[in-house]
């Protein structure tokens, strides 16, 4: 944020801002998902669901088919197919279930920002590098920065 006022940038927009204007367009009962914490967002998911799917993306992978999402990480320590990982994984799966669907909006109002030709400053714990480098690749104003805060790292995985 500092960084862009510098530039002149007075316009910042966090991703939580974002994921709280698309609650108005969607019920808790519908997606709970979108409505639960960050932090907690794990709980919302089915862990065998996950599991399953952790386990066809692995499978895509090893057949060299890529994946359609730019949130797909290596080295996810699934277990068996088919059964419960645990709450350390759901955490991570539903905190990127969740950064997944804020980056889809988030993308689009990019693009709006661009065509009015206005920048934005994008803060927030939904933002990855995965994201950052495609949004660079995908709107050729958007320059390839990614600055990492120790202390908003979640789940405190980092430390």
């Amino acid at each position: 944020v500092q960084q862009g006022s510098r530039l002149g940038i007075t316009t910042v927009v966090s991703t939580d801002s974002i994921r709280h204007m698309m609650r108005s367009f969607v019920d808790e009962k519908e997606n709970p998902l979108l409505w639960a914490s960050t932090y907690h967002a794990g709980e919302c998911l089915d862990p065998v669901a996950v599991s399953e799917a952790k386990a066809r993306r692995k499978a895509k992978k090893r057949s060299g088919v890529s994946s359609n999402s730019g949130m797909d990480y290596e080295g996810s320590g699934d277990k068996v197919e088919g059964k419960p990982i645990g709450k350390k994984q759901m955490a991570i799966e539903g905190y990127k279930a969740q950064s997944e669907m804020v980056i889809d909006s988030l993308d689009r109002l990019i693009t709006a920002w661009e065509d009015r030709k206005e920048s934005v400053v994008v803060e927030g714990v939904h933002l990855s590098l995965n994201f950052v480098v495609c949004a660079a690749e995908n709107h050729n104003t958007v320059p390839p920065v990614h600055l990492f805060s120790f202390y908003s790292c979640p789940f405190q995985l980092c430390r």
